[in-house]
Order: structure tokens, then C-alpha cells, then sequence
């Protein structure tokens, strides 16, 4: 959770307060400089194709990822998709997400999807009321449960229009901790389940497959823990795709060079800038074809560029495979290299 808090006062009101640690001082903020974000595993990126191109994807369509990025890009699927994705996140971290979706002609695109990380074991302490102790006391490890389950619904418009949205039911459990009422240590349960929602637009201009869309991310209500008070990871992001080759005039071509800008406006961060581009060689009547993805984020605290490949098989019905891979660079001082595996099938 990212947690930007001044503590540089303590107000009567919060002296007035009982302290969820004895023998300590409670200090309550002054001011906040920006929001705070909750349930941090739903910021995770979704999928090797999207992270590889620097998280810009919002202006994608007809990709079963964009059910995590822009749910009304899933109105210009064909078919039926599935796939599934894992990420080994910073700090040992497993994250791992999964989808499917299906378009009814002439009803609109229906999608469910699923998100879980493990962040492993952690180590279990209760606080020690003896002023003369260290101050806790050791009790083995505990772990976290973290989870939410997606549904998705996308309705073309027009043949280059389309609107979408989700609803998700995200879960977090912390464990078991302890705060002191009236001088009794009392356990209590750090469960919570979040009800959000994602709306989203998708326009393709008709020129040369340029494409704009915008997406708001993690709508929800306020949560509280103990005394903290949070929002989920609110995110609003506005993308544009230009197919550099398509914009040429050829046709048919072989070779797609797409360039992508994604402007991000987080809950608790500043603003951000991702840069990302993808090249695809395929031949018109070619079933296998493979793609080389590069991005950059700008204004990003721990993150700057990364890369990716994918390759693709699909036959002239329209069924077919692909296997995409992702490498992200992350500041070594702080975190090693995140490595993100993803493979779809369609069907």
C-alpha cells in the first residue's frame, strides 16, 4: 500500500483517542498530499503482450487481455478466447490471472476473469505490553489471501464504436491482529471484500486503424482498516494506437508496426506516461506469425523499460494459439527483474 501521510502534529482529538499500541503514542496526520490505495494486487499488470509495451494498451482491441485494461475493446472479439497468465512479481511475489470471453452477434461480448497473488509467508507477532520487553513477541508465520473474480460485458455500437464495463468482487485477508479497548488486548479479523466496477469506451477512428480509448479502473467505495482509511487502486487511462504501416496506405501487408501512448492518472500516485510499441510479421494468408514489443514509463518510482515477444498460430477459421513473453526492468536497488508468461487459445 502506498501511504504518502505528513505526521508532522498530533491534534487533541487524537490524544484523546486510546492507542491501538500501549506504551506509545498515537499521532494522527495533518495533511495528505495524495490518496491512498488499498487491495495493491489489482495494480499488477495483466498479461506478457500488454507489459512488454510498457503497460500502454489501453487502445488495443479484440485482445482477451483488455478485460483487465479496457473491457470495451472485448465488443470487437471474434469468436471465443481464453487464456491465463502468470507473473513472478518483485519480492517473490506470484501472481497469476485468467479469462474467457464470447461474442454473440448481435448481443455483445460476455467475459470472466479471475486475479490471485501469493505474496508467501510472513512473520507473526503480537505485541508485548511488558515496557521492559523488545515489544513483541515471536509467533511463528502467518499467510494472506488475496483475490478477485471478474464480469465483464462489451456492446459494439458501431462498427467502430464500442462501450464496455466490469464488476468485480475483490477479497483481502491480512490475518488475525490485535488493539487494545479499554486496556484488554482483543483480536480482530483483517477480512475485507470490495465490490468495483471499470467503464470503458473504444473508438476506432477509420483512418489507417488509429484508435483512442479511455477506461476509469477500480470505481468503488471507501474501506476502512482498524483506523486507516483507503480507496481501491483507482486508476483513469486514456490510450491512442497508430498502425505506423497501415497509416502508409499498403495493402495487404505483412508487417504491422503499431506505436502506443497511454496517459494514467492513479489514486495515489502522479500522473504517468506509458510508451510502448509492437511489431507483428504475418503473412495475409499466413497462419503463424510472431511479434516483438518494446515500452517506457515515464514518472514512474520504481519502473522504466521493458520488453516482450509473442508468436501466433491461427488457421483461416479463425481458431488458433499464442504464447507471449515479458521482461520489465525495475530500479536494481531496490528490485530485481519481473518476468511475466501468458498463453491464449481461440476457439
Amino acid at each position: 500500500m502506498v501511504c504518502l501521510l505528513a505526521l508532522t502534529a498530533t491534534p487533541a482529538d487524537a490524544r484523546d483517542r486510546e492507542p491501538i499500541i500501549p506504551n506509545f503514542e498515537e499521532l494522527a496526520p495533518t495533511f495528505i498530499t495524495t490518496a491512498q490505495g488499498g487491495f495493491k494486487f489489482l495494480d499488477i499488470p495483466v498479461g506478457a503482450r500488454p507489459a512488454g509495451m510498457g503497460d500502454a494498451f489501453t487502445g488495443v482491441a479484440g485482445d482477451i487481455t483488455s478485460l483487465f485494461w479496457n473491457p470495451a475493446a472485448l465488443a470487437f472479439l471474434r469468436g471465443r478466447e481464453a487464456f491465463f497468465a502468470h507473473t513472478q512479481w518483485i519480492a517473490d511475489i506470484r501472481h497469476d490471472a485468467g479469462g474467457f470471453a464470447v461474442n454473440v452477434p448481435g448481443r455483445g461480448t460476455f467475459g470472466v476473469g479471475f486475479v490471485t497473488m501469493d505474496p508467501g509467508k510472513f512473520d507473526r507477532t503480537e505485541v508485548d505490553p511488558n515496557p521492559a520487553s523488545k515489544g513483541f513477541i515471536d509467533r511463528g508465520t502467518f499467510t494472506t489471501t488475496h483475490y478477485a473474480v471478474t464480469f465483464a460485458y462489451a456492446y459494439q455500437i458501431t462498427d467502430r464504436f464500442g462501450v464496455g464495463g466490469t464488476a468485480k468482487l475483490a477479497h483481502e485477508d491480512l490475518g488475525m491482529g490485535d488493539v487494545f479497548r479499554g486496556g484488554q488486548r482483543t483480536q480482530v479479523d483483517n477480512k475485507k471484500t470490495a465490490l468495483a466496477v471499470d467503464l470503458s469506451t473504444h473508438f476506432n477512428t477509420g483512418f489507417r486503424n488509429t484508435a483512442m480509448a479511455m477506461s476509469i479502473q477500480n470505481f468503488s467505495g471507501e474501506l476502512i482498516y482498524q483506523r486507516e482509511r483507503f480507496e481501491l487502486p483507482r486508476n483513469i487511462r486514456v490510450g491512442f494506437l497508430l498502425d505506423l504501416v497501415s497509416l502508409s496506405g499498403r495493402r495487404p501487408v505483412a508487417h504491422h508496426l503499431s506505436f502506443l501512448f497511454d496517459f494514467t492518472n492513479p489514486v495515489d500516485f502522479d500522473e504517468r506516461i506509458h510508451l510502448g510499441s509492437e511489431y507483428t510479421y504475418r503473412p495475409p494468408k499466413g497462419a503463424v506469425g510472431f511479434s516483438l514489443r518494446a515500452g517506457y514509463k515515464v514518472n514512474h518510482d520504481t519502473e522504466d523499460f521493458s520488453m516482450g515477444a509473442g508468436l501466433q498460430y491461427k488457421t483461416a477459421q479463425g481458431r488458433g494459439v499464442k504464447v507471449d513473453y515479458a521482461f520489465k526492468h525495475f530500479d536494481k536497488q531496490f528490485f530485481d527483474a519481473v518476468h511475466i508468461l501468458s498463453g491464449g487459445i481461440t476457439f
